[in-house]
């Protein structure tokens, strides 16, 4: 499938950029967060300070540039316009009230009757969200591979955000007498396994053949992916949910596993045929997100088989940062400056001279920040492995120098202007 950033079907790039910033705002506030946890490295799932954290960087960072990337390539895959631009930008700002009064709950204790309120806002934010997603699929005629997935990934956002208003008025209110351990578990593997993860293997198969100019590969393991992922997630939020037995909670473990080993393959597949061979920041960002994906897969495996509580957290920061950060961050340094470019200088070209989409990228403070992320993320697994605070803290510096860095690029992006 050949498809092009934009077209003329894809919403203002206003829209767009309102949920970039913010994006790329609050995952530099997550990594201030991230500064405050060195006590926390034993993990233990359900703590009130893993909460805020998770929270500000899920929500407030990958959530955001998910749902910015969702409204500008759903018209590109789907070859239709989204149904209401008006409503995503009501989804935007309900989205940062809400979530910003649950992470202020979670946050400081004597604020924690915030969190059914903002729970509330942001669920009906991403009602929003999906509404628009629902009625703009419900418009097509055929539905492609890849639009499977971000549909899949879609009903799994509505179905997770609903566990988690149930949650939050339930710790709240006493809304209902649930297992909150269970529920909790069920709650993060529908919006990590089941949102995150199908919206990223999809806009892979989408992004990284397009920008390693790969073609002409097969697609029965990302096929195979989308069936065995969505089932196993399935699976494992009724398994925890109902309370079935640990055989059948196994199951679904090895079925995502096997999910996601499939899209790794894929992605091997991808790289190998790709025309473009330099290994830019872009290329080494996905490189080491893939093998971090891989790496947290074993973590996760061992924590559920282990029941061992740092194992979790370990799972946490390959999978956080070591595969969505490099991910979405070697992504940016790509889609960002197309975007600014089509929208500031397309006009200009044959009336006068334009920049290349490089030249809007600070190229060496681009690898600067990647080795410094990739050092980050080995120091902050060490302190987890080792329970070692202040390995930790060091390791929590790194990282925040790092978002620093992508800020830096972000800015210098879309301030570029053209040199006389």
């Amino acid at each position: 499938m050949k498809v092009s950033l934009a077209t003329e079907m894809a919403p203002p790039f206003v829209l767009v950029a309102h949920f970039f910033i913010a994006g790329i705002i609050f995952l530099s506030l997550s990594g201030v967060a991230l500064l405050m946890m060195s006590s926390d490295i034993s993990g233990y799932i359900i703590s009130s300070s893993l909460a805020a954290f998770s929270h500000l960087y899920l929500l407030g960072f990958v959530m955001m540039v998910i749902f910015g990337a969702m409204y500008q390539l759903l018209p590109v895959v789907l070859e239709a316009p989204i149904f209401s631009k008006d409503f995503a930008y009501v989804q935007f700002y309900m989205y940062i009230v809400g979530f910003s009064l649950m992470v202020s709950g979670f946050t400081f204790s004597d604020l924690h009757l915030l969190i059914p309120y903002g729970a509330v806002i942001t669920y009906l934010s991403m009602l929003i969200f999906c509404f628009n997603v629902f009625i703009t699929f419900y418009r097509l005629v055929n539905i492609t591979l890849v639009s499977k997935f971000l549909l899949i990934g879609s009903i799994f956002l509505f179905i997770s955000v609903t566990l988690g208003l149930l949650i939050g008025m339930s710790l709240g209110h006493g809304l209902l007498a649930i297992d909150i351990d269970a529920w909790v578990k069920a709650h993060i593997i529908g919006t990590l396994g089941g949102f995150v993860m199908m919206i990223v293997m999809g806009v892979a198969m989408v992004l990284i053949p397009m920008f390693s100019l790969s073609h002409g590969f097969e697609e029965k393991w990302i096929k195979a992916a989308l069936y065995l992922q969505s089932f196993g997630v399935a699976l494992s939020m009724i398994s925890l949910i109902a309370g079935f037995s640990l055989f059948i909670k196994a199951v679904a473990l090895v079925l995502m596993v096997a999910g996601i080993g499939c899209f790794i393959v894929q992605m091997v597949i991808i790289f190998k045929q790709r025309a473009r061979k330099q290994n830019d920041y872009w290329a080494k960002n996905v490189i080491f997100a893939l093998t971090c994906l891989v790496a947290s897969v074993v973590a996760c495996t061992l924590y559920f088989i282990l029941d061992t509580p740092f194992m979790g957290m370990l799972a946490g920061v390959l999978f956080f940062f070591g595969f969505l950060l490099s991910f979405i961050v070697g992504h940016i340094y790509k889609i960002l400056p197309f975007l600014i470019w089509y929208e500031k200088f397309s006009p200009l070209v044959g009336k006068q001279k334009v920049p290349l989409l490089h030249q809007m990228i600070h190229t060496k403070i681009a690898d600067a920040q990647t080795w410094i992320l990739f050092i980050s993320i080995i120091v902050l697994c060490l302190g987890v492995i080792f329970q070692l605070a202040e390995v930790f803290f060091i390791g929590s510096v790194l990282l925040l120098i790092s978002l620093v860095l992508v800020a830096f690029n972000a800015v210098f992006a879309f301030n570029y202007k053209i040199k006389e």
